[in-house]
């Protein structure tokens, strides 16, 4: 279990973020232990790699009603009847092959075309219902293996289902075309799998702020890369955001992401603000990207331990941290903004009044 007193550590070092005139030190240390601990918590999706997914708890019975039809009614009955239908019917066409056929092709071919429309007929039935069926306890397992998140990697899902990545694809594109996952989608990439019709909005949302951005970059705009590639940063805790929904993480990024594009916004407004930018740059939002891909991979871990539960608490923490501080630059952002709006006000009203057009006095 990680040491509380190495968490503490790393977020005093979240301090004067945006302070021009501080070293770097505090920024490069905050970096290199948060990422020397995530080295040594190690691969988190490793952890339930083996797990037996008849013990995962199927929960939120009324969720899966919404994002999951895994009815057998139906496909039961036919099978049911069909079945049936074809043996009753595959035994005289057999007798038939083994006792009219060495003597008569033509009375063999008669009684075969009688009795082929009715194995045919329980053969529809039958068949496709089977392999249906099939599909429906893949559905189940997939549905059990995120767990009740609606946004997971198909390699993720494909590990613990112990399948090959291709044929979970293409088992979970089958299902959305059955509408076994009635809301269920598959980005464009085909890397992730959506639950919910929600975050697929949210998704799509992403991607047109991605290109957007991409658009941008390619102007190459005046202020350099900083605030495109912050942009960047910003889109890139949204995308992890999509798999997060659970509190207080959720709540955190999303608060997160807010004072950034705030604070990019207005540094764009404010070049001569850039320099502030530098440490938060090169060490704090890469290095919170990497908490929070850390977090995200510990969301999928389906039985956590006890040190997986103890590093997500202390990512939030540290996430807490880091939207203290920026949110302190934003204060700080609009303060200078005041006090020079004040300065050229008095300013004015001096000149005024040297001028005889108004009462300095007033």
């Amino acid at each position: 279990m990680q040491d509380n007193k190495e968490w503490n550590n790393i977020r005093d070092n979240v301090v004067d973020v945006f302070d021009e005139n501080n070293t770097f030190n505090q920024a490069k240390e905050f970096s290199n232990k948060a990422l020397d601990i995530l080295r040594r918590v190690g691969n988190p999706i490793q952890y339930n790699k083996n797990v037996n997914l008849n013990t995962v708890p199927k929960k939120v019975k009324e969720k899966k009603k919404t994002y999951l039809k895994a009815s057998r009614g139906d496909l039961l009955l036919r099978i049911f009847f069909g079945i049936p239908i074809m043996i009753i019917f595959a035994i005289p066409m057999f007798v038939t092959a083994l006792t009219v056929l060495p003597f008569s092709l033509k009375i063999w071919l008669i009684i075969m075309v009688a009795l082929s429309p009715f194995f045919a007929v329980g053969a529809v039935l039958a068949i496709p219902a089977l392999s249906n069926l099939k599909l429906v306890d893949e559905a189940e397992k997939y549905y059990r293996i995120m767990n009740d998140k609606l946004y997971m990697n198909i390699d993720d899902i494909a590990m613990f289902a112990n399948e090959s990545r291709d044929n979970v694809e293409k088992n979970l594109r089958k299902l959305i075309e059955r509408r076994n996952f009635p809301q269920g989608h598959i980005d464009a990439s085909g890397q992730c799998f959506m639950l919910s019709n929600d975050v697929y909005k949210e998704y799509l949302a992403l991607e047109d702020q991605r290109k957007s951005q991409q658009v941008i970059e390619d102007k190459n705009v005046s202020e350099g890369s900083i605030i495109p590639e912050g942009r960047q940063y910003v889109l890139s805790i949204k995308e992890m955001h999509l798999g997060i929904k659970s509190e207080p993480m959720s709540s955190k990024l999303g608060k997160l992401e807010t004072v950034l594009i705030a604070i990019f916004d207005r540094v764009e407004k404010e070049p001569d603000e850039l320099k502030k930018l530098d440490k938060l740059m090169r060490y704090y939002l890469p290095t919170t990207i990497k908490l929070i891909k850390t977090y995200s991979d510990f969301d999928n871990v389906i039985s956590p331990d006890e040190e997986i539960l103890s590093t997500k608490k202390e990512i939030e923490l540290t996430i807490d941290s880091i939207n203290e501080a920026c949110m302190e630059f934003q204060n700080r952002l609009y303060k200078d903004t005041a006090f020079d709006a004040d300065t050229d006000a008095a300013l004015l009203k001096t000149m005024l009044a040297k001028e005889g057009l108004i009462d300095e006095m007033k």
